[in-house]
């Protein structure tokens, strides 16, 4: 049985039941790779807005959930210094140190000196990375948190009253244009008709920088179109190189009119 040919996230997702069950562990942790263009926003855009600088050389940031570090590569164009990690390490050759951001002892966290906390979290632990990365900056006297998260995160009662009724993010930053992601890897020509958003919080002497407004109240800041063209290198063609074996990138199976069966990437065929 063949995969969805579709280039969204929540539709790569979407597996037969028993593709599931003998998913990879790429496929278990949802290693949706992110656009570079997107990460770059952030700095480009939310974060000027929000009164820092895109560039910071005593910035230190922890990307805890890197995957193949598309996220952390371009967060070393912007910081002192990137700690990236993940629960599972999915190609040896790249500097990332296993650790389990959620569960893992505080003692052993590779980032745990980082001010800022940047990362494109599994959907469903979101919520959980975001408490542990609040407890961890708890003592920070600056630093922050952002997540890149599909749009739908707002919604949902858990959600409302675990975060944010409690911690409202101090920045809600949309993307006008769509942020194409697949499972796997980092397709430069793909489409997508899902939204993402960065949720960003700031931290100040230890607590997330509030608005004067009352809660739940949170700044909207809409990342202008056109960032998709103008944030994107050359450069990127190595980090769209980086991919799970036998993966091909949705735009190319696309125009072949082929799907790609989610079993035979175990052996890198095409189906």
């Amino acid at each position: 049985m063949k995969a969805p040919s579709g280039h969204t996230a929540v539709r790569a997702q979407k597996r037969p039941r028993g593709q599931r069950d003998a998913a990879l562990p790429w496929q278990t942790h949802e290693l949706f790779p992110t656009p570079p263009w997107a990460t770059r926003a952030l700095f480009e855009n939310v974060f000027p807005a929000m009164g820092l600088p895109a560039v910071d050389r005593s910035r230190a940031i922890w990307e805890p959930c890197a995957g193949l570090r598309h996220m952390a590569d371009v967060c070393e164009e912007y910081a002192r210094v990137v700690i990236a990690s993940d629960v599972c390490v999915y190609d040896e050759t790249l500097d990332v140190r296993m650790f389990d951001f959620v569960g893992g002892p505080v003692q052993q966290a590779p980032g745990i000196d980082a001010g800022w906390i940047i990362t494109n979290p599994p959907f469903g632990l979101a919520a959980d990375i975001f408490e542990r990365a609040r407890c961890l900056l708890s003592g920070e006297p600056h630093g922050g948190i952002a997540l890149l998260l599909r749009l739908s995160w707002l919604e949902g009662a858990d959600r409302f009253e675990r975060i944010f009724s409690r911690a409202p993010p101090t920045v809600f930053a949309p993307f006008a244009e769509r942020v194409p992601m697949c499972e796997g890897g980092y397709d430069p020509a793909g489409s997508t008709a899902t939204a993402y958003a960065w949720f960003v919080w700031r931290i100040e002497d230890g607590l997330v920088a509030r608005t004067p407004n009352s809660l739940p109240f949170f700044p909207t800041f809409v990342i202008p179109p056109g960032r998709r063209e103008a944030l994107t290198r050359a450069s990127d063609r190595r980090l769209a190189a980086r991919h799970v074996p036998g993966w091909v990138a949705p735009s190319t199976l696309k125009a072949s009119g082929k799907d790609q069966d989610w079993l035979d990437l175990v052996g890198g065929k095409l189906s």
